[in-house]
């Protein structure tokens, strides 16, 4: 059938009104203190046969026609919405959490099957014959609404764990665990009360494949699909660079694990969960990238899918005393059976009473995944077109009371230290320049440059797993970095170190800004100034610094290059900027990894401070002492958390001469590496990073460090 141009008007139309009322109304919701979610499953029920519907048959009938080609565009925009989030979700999963808690998650998910099950059975058994199908069928009718009682919904639990920005609490990681176990067993158990209601029998093979094919794919994601998936997220990486292809990428690879298990007759959300659980363990999905994958899912596609799941639900068909009752009785043993179930699992398995509460509470949502259930019982001839009302009307009111439940059982269950010490570690990372370094270049010249770099990212990458690629450039008769000094480099922590080779076609600087260009979040450089006047880093160096998309992390001093350096008292001078606190996590880092001690050190230039004459200039000056302690005690905060100890001092130069006093500190104090924060300017051309800078790459004892923010 072709896409008619009245029908794409009509498409548009439909997304128009279901996207701008859904983000309306989620908005209202989020200032009501309420999770969006909520007000974009009312956009559906505004906008179908409840309200509008309702009071306009007409327009609505034409805007949202019950047949013909556009309930399946709508379907199929859902239905991506779902994916996406599924895919969001799986990046966001700490995997290591979820290992700790396998063995509650799989307690919880039983309790909440089995209990629910049994309660949606009992009340099936109880509802009069007027709602069966197929009276005579009763059994297949009973073991429908007791699985329909069972599912919860994954879709709809991930978008209220967003909302609540629950994602990385335990709460939230054990509830996605035991939702997705859940979801699964519910699924399976539908495919067999399908098989039952069409051939009269359950369909064995059918579902062994959905299952054992679905564990093996399981099994492949975690394993060799983990390898496939990362070396497809490196090719693009290597071969297009940036975020947009990383996005795409990442996409791309969720899309296909949703076909796989849809091709499994499983949902195909849970292909694109798996997927996306794995893609969490890549370092090269950069944060942008997950920034523009939710912005785009959370902004777009997921209101659509909830707003469609509302549009389905016929409030006016139930307004009579009986189906009104039905439908009370229905929501209360749907919410007590699943709070009940999930609670009494979360206690079998020793958590919290009021933590146990919260996961029956967000277990309780049902949403769009109950409204396909009753869909399926629908065209199978098991519901009739009340009973299908009933169950999708209950799906609504599980979701919407589900974060308000949440929201009050949270409130009296505490966060134990354990979590609380995770969440600050957390909440620090999220704003840490260094956690977002996780690939890295590092340009190398021969093996005993690439020994010392390789010691200084394995610093810097502390615990983190991180990349670096050690990049030569090859020049006329050069046979290349030996393999063997390469893996010796990679012998330090955590590294995953890999080599490319470059052309230097457009001369050593341009080969080496071509690969910065493909996603670095740090390129690490070893100086080539030997003289004054070969410029500040040498003419290589400095027409790399000028010129690199992401921050530089320059060795200055010829131990560097020949015997490495080792570390016992890093100095550290400090104004208490930005800039230079991401410095201060440089010198933590490297200071940690080295067991090194930590100096941080502000110099008062009392220069500028004696201009004004009288107690104006003490004044001045007992304020400029004032920041400098403020300024190094937030260099100690910094430094304690990573158990790095740190030796504050503030001085005060008379002549102004910064340089100077940092020379002295770090040669009367014996420090061996002093680490300095630098803005790249332009003069005549050349490299200008400041005049202290310049004098104490010049004139220090000791090798030096400099970081320089990427350039504009």
């Amino acid at each position: 059938m072709a896409l008619t141009p009245a029908d794409l008007l009509r498409f548009l139309a439909e997304f128009l009104l279901l996207l701008g009322l859904a983000r309306a109304l989620g908005e209202v919701f989020r200032r009501l203190s309420q999770p969006p979610v909520i007000g974009e499953l009312l956009a559906g029920v505004v906008l179908g046969p409840s309200l509008i519907g309702a009071v306009l048959p007409g327009a609505f009938a034409a805007v949202f026609p019950a047949a013909g080609v556009q309930p399946v565009l709508l379907q199929v925009v859902a239905q991506l919405g779902v994916i996406l989030l599924l895919l969001l979700s799986g990046i966001e999963v700490d995997l290591d959490l979820v290992k700790r808690k396998a063995k509650p998650a799989l307690t919880v998910a039983l309790g909440g099957v089995v209990i629910p099950f049994l309660c949606g059975y009992g009340l099936a058994a109880l509802l009069p014959v007027t709602l069966l199908a197929h009276p005579a069928a009763r059994p297949v009718f009973l073991l429908f609404i007791a699985t329909a009682m069972s599912i919860s919904a994954i879709p709809v639990i991930v978008k209220i764990l967003l909302d609540m920005d629950l994602m990385r609490r335990d709460v939230g990681q054990l509830t996605l665990a035991a939702g997705v176990i859940n979801d699964a067993t519910g699924w399976f158990l539908l495919a067999v009360i399908a098989g039952i209601a069409t051939a009269h029998a359950i369909p064995l093979g059918g579902l062994g494949v959905s299952i054992f094919g679905t564990l093996l794919f399981a099994a492949f994601c975690f394993t060799l699909g983990y390898r496939l998936i990362r070396g497809v997220v490196h090719w693009v990486d290597d071969h297009v660079g940036g975020d947009s292809a990383t996005l795409s990428a990442v996409v791309v690879l969720g899309l296909a694990g949703a076909a796989v298990t849809q091709a499994l007759h499983v949902e195909a959300f849970l292909g694109a969960f798996l997927i996306g659980v794995q893609l969490s363990r890549i370092p090269r999905v950069t944060r942008a990238a997950q920034g523009q994958l939710q912005a785009l899912t959370m902004g777009v596609f997921a209101p659509i899918f909830f707003a469609a799941a509302g549009l389905k639900v016929n409030v006016v068909a139930l307004l009579t005393p009986e189906l009104l009752g039905i439908l009370a009785a229905v929501v209360l043993v749907a919410c007590i059976g699943k709070f009940a179930g999930t609670y009494a699992g979360a206690r079998i398995a020793g958590v919290s009473p009021w933590m146990s509460a919260a996961l029956g509470s967000g277990m309780n949502a049902r949403g769009a995944v109950e409204i396909i259930v009753a869909t399926v019982g629908l065209q199978l001839g098991v519901l009739t077109v009340p009973m299908y009302s009933i169950i999708v009307a209950m799906a609504v009111a599980t979701s919407v009371l589900a974060p308000p439940l949440l929201r009050w059982t949270l409130r009296h269950a505490p966060v134990d230290h354990e979590e609380q010490q995770r969440l600050r570690r957390e909440a620090r990372e999220a704003h840490s320049f260094l956690q977002g370094v996780r690939r890295m270049l590092v340009p190398v010249r021969d093996g005993r440059y690439a020994l010392v770099a390789g010691e200084v990212v394995a610093h810097l990458a502390g615990s983190r797993a991180v990349e670096a690629v050690a990049l030569h450039v090859q020049m006329a008769g050069d046979s290349g970095m030996p393999a063997d000094l390469l893996r010796a480099a990679g012998d330090y922590g955590r590294v995953e170190w890999k080599q490319r080779t470059a052309r230097s076609a457009d001369g050593v600087a341009g080969a080496i800004l071509a690969e910065a260009g493909r996603s670095y979040d740090l390129l690490v450089l070893g100086d080539t100034a030997e003289r004054p006047d070969t410029g500040l880093f040498g003419a290589v160096v400095d027409a790399v610094v000028r010129d690199a998309p992401c921050a530089v992390l320059v060795l200055h001093g010829p131990q560097w290059r020949q015997q490495g350096v080792r570390l016992q008292r890093i100095l550290l001078p400090t104004t208490g900027t930005r800039a230079d606190m991401e410095t201060a996590e440089f010198a933590a880092a490297l200071a940690r990894g080295a067991g090194a001690d930590l100096a941080a050190l502000h110099v008062v230039d009392a220069l500028r401070l004696a201009e004004p004459v009288g107690s104006r200039a003490v004044d001045l000056l007992r304020s400029a002492d004032e920041y400098g302690r403020h300024a190094t005690m937030a260099v100690h905060r910094l430094a304690s958390e990573l158990g790095v100890s740190v030796q504050r001092e503030v001085r005060t130069r008379p002549d102004g001469a910064i340089s100077e006093e940092i020379i002295n500190y770090a040669a009367v104090g014996g420090c061996d590496l002093i680490l300095m924060h630098a803005e790249r300017r332009a003069s005549h051309g050349e490299l200008y990073c400041g005049r202290t800078v310049e004098q104490v790459l010049r004139h220090a004892l000791c090798p030096v460090a400099v970081l320089l923010d990427p350039a504009d």
